[in-house]
């Protein structure tokens, strides 16, 4: 089983920026996205 420091559910503009920073900054970090990354 994985661990994780930070789960971010949706792939938006948001999405993308917390989780790019948090692991930036040495997180493990788990992104979860139904569809295409990128959102509207």
């Amino acid at each position: 089983m994985d661990h994780y420091d930070l789960t971010v559910v949706g792939a938006g503009m948001g999405g993308l920026g917390a989780a790019n920073r948090a692991a930036a900054m040495g997180a493990r970090v788990a992104l979860i996205e139904a569809g295409k990354l990128g959102g509207t």
